[in-house]
């Protein structure tokens, strides 16, 4: 079946990353980056089955040159930390030949990102000769300044929103579901850009393993996300075989159980009891989930100025009390000059000499010191063991909020699924309420149902049999009478068509 993925990345200086070296590994080419005075040679890369430039409306024609443009996005910026481009990886389905992939990719380009004004290249890779050998995809880099006659301007606002990366997400879906359908038909697979948890399945996602740990992993080297892979299949294996067996124990159970005779009424008023502890049940999740805050995440920046925060105090105090002793010397020099008992005894004059030198010399040491002190642990916090030590400070807060999320997805979970557990009593109690103004008395429902779910099933089943036995006409009024008498809607998509 089609497979979805639509990852966004950035290319980043302060990365160590040129965006110029990112276009000809993707592309399979040689560039040379202006910037940095280097060459940057993939022309002997396998793998690319196709690759092009897509430009917006009103971009100058030598854009379509790849050199060009990434040279002209690389000068465009001026920190340390640009970032000229960013990178959107999608999963292509198999389903489709090359000329088919490369249709839809071009669809989405056209409206998703040439469409906004932006600047495409698209690079089409074929399969690895070891892994999956479904793993059709495409990189495209997007320029992340808007384009005129002239050359690259200014930055969108818009465009750096997580509201842009959802509509990717979101178009990708849709238009890769409209391709599917238009070649494979009206039963071709389809994606979705929503999280399990959005769809209401109870399955733990895993993680993306990525080139790195996917190459290692294929040599029987454990990763750290392979093994959290693992661990997630095997919860989610046992939750399903739990699922199983109790679905099949509740089932037993209600085959078993002897069918009787139960009045309408009173099951009328059982599916509404049992639809309110539905809602209330929900509603308790809900609440649950919009208490649950993640627990703010300190970035390693942030780590690393609280690390520094004493030594760079130290350093400012030290500086201010050698400024300090400055001005107290000048001023005393300028008071003592005045003195003429200064001027008519040498001694004084050198011994008050000795002092305030002595007392600079003992400020700008304390001065060298701090400044040392404070480069030492700033060198060191750049170094790997430094990096480490403010990972650790991470890890704890990165747990909770992993928790959090985590516990929030449940959530999530358990809400959509209960959702379409609420809109199965609903439409139960509706036929019901429906079978009753027929002149239904009674129903053969099983005497014990194990569960709510089998419950709304079992008496849901015969009640819409019974509607279904009179004529449309009948049902027809049945409806507008209770729609007339209750002040109330009942959807006629509940039921059988009339």
């Amino acid at each position: 079946m089609a497979s979805y993925l639509a990852q966004v990345q950035t290319i980043q200086r302060s990365q160590g990353r040129s965006v110029v070296a990112a276009a000809a590994y993707r592309a399979g080419a040689s560039l040379p980056d202006e910037r940095l005075a280097m060459e940057f040679d993939f022309a002997g890369k396998d793998g690319v089955e196709h690759s092009e430039v897509m430009l917006p409306e009103g971009a100058p024609e030598v854009f379509r040159d790849r050199q060009t443009l990434w040279n002209a996005a690389e000068a465009s910026e001026s920190r340390k930390d640009a970032v000229p481009a960013r990178e959107l990886l999608l999963a292509l389905p198999h389903e489709l030949d090359f000329e088919q992939r490369r249709a839809l990719v071009r669809a989405f380009v056209a409206e998703h990102i040439t469409g906004r004004g932006m600047v495409a290249d698209i690079a089409m890779h074929r399969p690895g000769k070891e892994g999956d050998q479904r793993n059709f995809h495409a990189h495209i880099l997007v320029s992340t300044r808007t384009v005129t006659p002239e050359g690259f301007g200014k930055k969108e606002p818009e465009w750096w929103s997580p509201r842009q990366v959802r509509d990717w997400r979101a178009g990708w879906a849709d238009i890769q579901n409209a391709h599917l359908r238009r070649h494979l038909g009206p039963d071709a697979p389809q994606v979705t850009h929503l999280s399990l948890a959005a769809q209401g399945i109870d399955r733990a996602p895993s993680e993306h393993l990525g080139p790195s740990a996917t190459a290692l992993e294929r040599r029987n080297r454990r990763t750290d996300r392979g093994d959290r892979n693992r661990d997630v299949r095997a919860r989610n294996d046992t939750a399903r075989r739990d699922r199983r067996d109790y679905s099949d124990t509740a089932d037993r159970i209600e085959a078993a159980a002897p069918k009787v005779e139960a009045p309408i009424d009173k099951l009328v008023v059982e599916a509404t009891r049992v639809r309110a502890d539905l809602i209330a049940e929900r509603d308790a999740w809900s609440r649950e989930r919009d208490a649950l805050k993640s627990p703010s995440v300190p970035t390693s920046r942030q780590i690393e100025r609280e690390l520094l925060a004493e030594d760079r105090v130290a350093r400012s105090r030290a500086r201010g009390r050698l400024q300090q002793t400055e001005s107290r010397i000048k001023r005393t020099r300028e008071r003592r000059n005045e003195l003429m008992a200064w001027i008519r005894n040498p001694a004084r004059m050198i011994y008050a000499k000795h002092a305030e030198l002595n007392a600079l010399a003992r400020a700008r040491a304390e001065v060298r010191r701090a400044d040392l002190k404070y480069a030492f642990r700033q060198t060191w916090l750049r170094s790997a063991p430094g990096q480490g030590a403010i990972a650790n400070r991470r890890q704890p807060d990165l747990d909770r909020a992993a928790q959090a999320a985590g516990k929030r997805r449940t959530l999530e979970r358990k809400i959509k699924r209960m959702d379409k557990r609420i809109a199965s009593a609903t439409r139960t109690l509706n036929d019901l309420i429906v079978a009753q103004e027929l002149g239904e008395r009674s129903l053969k429902v099983p005497a014990q149902s194990p569960d709510a779910t089998r419950f709304i099933r079992s008496v849901g089943e015969p009640a819409r049999a019974a509607i279904a036995r009179h004529p449309a006409p009948t049902r027809t009024q049945a409806i507008d009478r209770l729609n007339r008498g209750q002040g109330r809607r009942i959807a006629r998509t509940l039921f059988p068509t009339l």
